[in-house]
């Protein structure tokens, strides 16, 4: 009974990890489910075995939950701890690897695939987009959309689909493309190349509107259109990085329903997004849990200055996260905080402590579950693996760092150091190179991240409706991208900005070798510095005393004061 005491008396929500290794053993077997289809697919003949798979799969799932009645009392009763969790293991991963199979074998049998598999070839599609337009990442074209194909025409016969596609016209066809508009599309579909659409379509030679987007989205449409005509009137840093920490699109990437957008220098502004990516803080334009979080933070501040009821604030919240996921560009990321937003928002409305663990598992689950496409994200994985690192680390970090720096140092460099635990390794999958001063960078914008961002969101909210207001809001913005701008250039250019790496998986490994060294070496200097730690009279907490003349002093007070109150005992 006592055993049982001290494990509830250990079990704390905010901390419980037990989906944990179901929602990695879930990844796993979603992404050799993809691996395995595009083998089968790969080698003639090898299709029919993947039934047999997964017909395997179903007894050992049955197995893991048996309750083993033959083994002998003692053994059972140590497995019992772990059997159900085996068992919600087993049946994660089944039901992953499950929904990716189904989906590579929809989109194996989809029309828009198929026509794809077999060359170029002349369609006419009807597709509903997914994201606004954008410049093009090819030179053969003015911009790109995404979108999602409902139907497809080939040789005067229309079938329905469901493919995820990108596509890539030229003016004036870019200005017609508006996000959640259905259109009718005359191109060529063909594979991607690259990217994370499987689908191209290209040569587009004409673009007729079919539906337009719904009331909400063209009110956004609009928000964006004077924002970004707010921000063309700053700087040049200030037009191309307020809107990508704001919206999570650089400013020379946006176009304009009609005519050209910002007048920006191509050369600047290239220079600028590698010195983002090379000194470690590119992160900052992609909309991430971060933006939600300064939206949380503001929304109750305001609900408890005006001391409304907590389930109104919990419904505020969550209306927040809508509205700010629905104004930003759409990203796996940007899907994974609303969702997570939205669990904190629901334990905020019955009145629990929010658990970020739990609610970070089941995230992934669903996430993999409805569209199992996300295992392979490199987005979705970036930001799964720096929340994770984050809710096991930071708080050990920062109470290994503040006795021995400022406290707000102490927190913005645990919160760094957490999140680059497991993104190096992915990193280094996308790119064989480790950016050299990453923590430094970090450290220095992190004081201007927070007010930068809401005085993009405000401008964005205000700049339909007052523009002159609009304007002095991004200016404000811009004042805290200046410094990012000049942390960016001061400490990514160069050579020494990076270190080359070895790529794939075997650099992963070795940063994760490192990174376990690098631990390694942590927890002893914390330990020798623990010994250093005195506590002083009257005063909470400990301090760290390096100085060894001092230590003498205390050490030699405390003898005397020991001894006096000895004498006084005789």
């Amino acid at each position: 009974m006592t055993g049982t005491r001290d494990w509830l008396t250990r079990e704390r929500g905010s901390r419980d990890w037990r989906l944990l290794p179901a929602a990695i053993c879930g990844w796993a077997a979603s992404l050799a489910a993809h691996a395995g289809f595009a083998y089968c697919m790969s080698h003639d003949g090898m299709l029919g075995a993947l039934p047999a798979v997964l017909t395997c799969m179903i007894p050992l799932a049955v197995l893991a939950g048996l309750p083993f009645p033959r083994l002998p009392a003692s053994v059972r009763r140590r497995i019992t701890l772990w059997h159900a969790s085996v068992t919600v293991c087993a049946i994660a991963a089944m039901v992953c690897a499950a929904s990716a199979l189904t989906y590579d074998l929809l989109q194996w049998r989809d029309p828009a695939s198929r026509a794809a598999a077999e060359g170029d070839a002349s369609v006419v599609v009807t597709a509903r987009a997914t994201s606004p337009t954008v410049i093009s990442d090819r030179r053969s074209n003015d911009c790109r959309a995404d979108a999602r194909i409902t139907s497809v025409t080939i040789d005067g016969v229309r079938q329905t689909s469901s493919a995820r596609a990108r596509i890539y016209a030229d003016r004036p066809e870019c200005g017609k493309l508006k996000q959640d508009g259905t259109y009718k599309i005359v191109g060529r579909i063909s594979e991607a190349r690259y990217g994370a659409m499987p689908l191209w379509l290209t040569d587009v030679t004409a673009v007729e509107h079919v539906r337009p987007p719904n009331l909400p989205m063209r009110a956004i449409g609009m928000m964006q259109e004077a924002f970004f005509a707010q921000t063309a009137r700053l700087s040049d840093q200030g037009k191309v990085l307020v809107p990508g920490l704001t919206l999570g699109v650089l400013g020379q990437d946006y176009v304009p329903a009609g005519g050209d957008g910002a007048d920006i220098d191509s050369t600047y502004a290239a220079q600028v997004e590698d010195a983002f990516q090379r000194s470690g803080i590119v992160h900052l334009m992609a909309v991430s849990g971060g933006h939600l979080a300064v939206t949380a933070a503001l929304v109750r501040s305001v609900c408890s200055f005006f001391l409304l009821p907590r389930r109104f604030t919990a419904l505020l919240v969550a209306m927040s996260y809508v509205m700010l996921s629905a104004c930003v560009f759409p990203s796996d990321s940007v899907s994974r905080a609303l969702l997570m937003g939205l669990s904190g928002a629901a334990c905020l409305f019955i009145g629990r402590r929010g658990q970020a663990m739990a609610s970070l598992s089941w995230t992934t689950l669903a996430m993999l579950m409805a569209c199992p496409h996300m295992s392979q994200s490199f987005g979705f994985a970036l930001s799964c693996a720096a929340v994770l690192g984050i809710v096991l680390f930071a708080d050990t970090l920062n109470a290994w760092m503040e006795p021995v720096l400022p406290r707000f140092v102490a927190e913005a460099l645990s919160m760094t150091i957490a999140a680059q635990v497991f993104t190096l390794p992915i990193q280094v999958l996308i790119e064989p190179e480790l950016p050299v001063f990453s923590i430094p960078a970090n450290l220095m914008v992190a004081p201007f991240v927070g007010f930068a961002t809401l005085a993009g969101l405000a401008s964005l909210a205000v700049s339909w409706l007052i523009p002159w207001l609009g304007l002095q809001l991004a200016r404000a913005a811009s004042w805290g991208t200046a410094v990012m701008e000049l942390t960016a250039l001061e400490l990514g250019s160069g050579s020494q900005a990076t270190i080359p790496w070895t790529g794939g998986v075997g650099g992963a490994v070795l940063v994760c070798v490192v990174e376990a060294a690098c631990a390694a070496a942590a927890i002893m200097t914390h330990r020798l510095f623990g010994r250093m730690m005195v506590q002083e009279p009257d005063l909470p907490g400990k301090r760290l005393i390096a100085n060894p003349v001092e230590r003498l002093r205390m050490w030699m007070e405390r003898t005397r004061k020991a001894l006096r109150e000895l004498q006084w005992e005789e």
